[in-house]
């Protein structure tokens, strides 16, 4: 009986294997659920490179595939957790060299590559647990993941990825330097305290561009990830292309994290929330065609998942509209459920 769903690499992919989830770019169509997948079919995907994986049907062999799923999602959290502690270490000890070294950050970042690249699960994992209160370890490696999640979507080079990652997990490293009082401090700091926080971009860069043979464009990275499109970031205020693309990739994770972390500048009523505001920043804040490259993939990783809903109903996530982020089309036990038509209705969470 063809019950359980497993996620397959497009590399893997067999004519006849049948899809357990709907694929759409741009609102069009690519693979429908529950239809067999042809070899054009295949061949589509990967020209599009819209997914690294495809979830089909199996025999269901296990007694409890729930149970299966929740050991999965906590085995790649506490890889989170153990990823964030090792960036603890690391930055501690390449602090206090006379000389900076990359050798401990490229193998750090090498890492996350390797363990990272089920995309579908790093996603989730972020969505359903964000950075928590940790606003430099575990939030520089949620935010690495997704840089180097959204470079590989972006089409960049292997040398590219590779440098965008180190850029990503030492974005924050200024923050070390900063007073625990400023950077732990909840709610709204002062001006002062504002003033503060601002310089730990420069303060990483500088520190970052002191390591021998490490190409500029990392430190650039780490320096212009707070700058906007329309210069209204700090600590440059520089505009558009003068803002180095790896800081654009990661003005995007950073984001994400922020959003999926609760600290956003206001509460957020969930998730579907969180991928709007993205939306809404690619218009002069963040890059446009880097966020809308984000948001086609992101939203087919929310496609089949369960939420739940303001008053507490549980559905599934059928379609979600790019024209109209907040409100999916859903299905519960009664039928299909367009948010659209239901105003007091809103995704509060995503469950598993």
């Amino acid at each position: 009986m063809l019950s359980k769903k497993k996620l397959v690499r497009i590399s893997e992919l067999e004519p006849g294997m049948i899809s357990a989830s709907d694929i759409t770019f741009e609102n069009k169509m690519l693979l429908a659920k529950d239809i067999a997948i042809t070899e054009s079919a295949i061949e589509k995907l990967k020209q599009n490179i819209i997914v690294d994986e495809v979830e089909i049907y199996v025999e269901d062999t296990s007694e409890d595939p729930l149970t299966a799923k929740i050991e999965t999602v906590q085995e790649l959290e506490n890889t989170f957790n153990e990823f964030s502690y090792n960036l603890e270490n690391i930055f501690d000890t390449i602090s206090n060299l006379k000389a900076p070294e990359i050798k401990e950050v490229r193998t750090f970042s090498e890492k996350i590559q390797e363990e990272f690249n089920s995309t579908g699960l790093v996603i989730k994992n972020i969505v359903f647990h964000g950075s928590g209160n940790d606003t430099i370890y575990r939030h520089s490696v949620n935010v690495a993941a997704v840089s180097f999640i959204l470079g590989k979507w972006l089409g960049f080079s292997k040398r590219d990825i590779n440098l965008l990652t180190y850029s990503a997990v030492l974005h924050d490293f200024g923050k070390i330097k900063i007073s625990k009082d400023v950077i732990n401090k909840e709610g709204n700091l002062t001006p002062e305290e504002y003033k503060i926080f601002k310089t730990h971009p420069a303060i990483g860069y500088n520190f970052v561009k002191e390591i021998p043979y490490l190409d500029s464009s990392v430190s650039y990275g780490v320096l212009m990830h707070h700058e906007r499109m329309d210069g209204s970031g700090y600590p440059l205020g520089i505009k558009e292309d003068k803002i180095h693309k790896f800081a654009r990739v990661i003005a995007i994770a950073d984001l994400f994290d922020d959003l999926s972390s609760n600290r956003y500048c206001k509460e957020l009523s969930g998730p579907f929330e969180a991928l709007e505001i993205i939306q809404q920043q690619s218009l002069g804040k963040l890059d446009c065609q880097y966020c809308t490259m984000f948001l086609n993939h992101i939203v087919n990783y929310y496609m089949g998942e369960n939420v739940l809903l303001n008053n507490e109903q549980c559905c599934k996530v059928i379609q979600v509209d790019m024209n109209d982020l907040r409100n999916p089309l859903l299905l519960d036990d009664n039928g299909f459920l367009d948010l659209k038509k239901e105003k007091d209705l809103y995704v509060k969470k995503l469950v598993i």
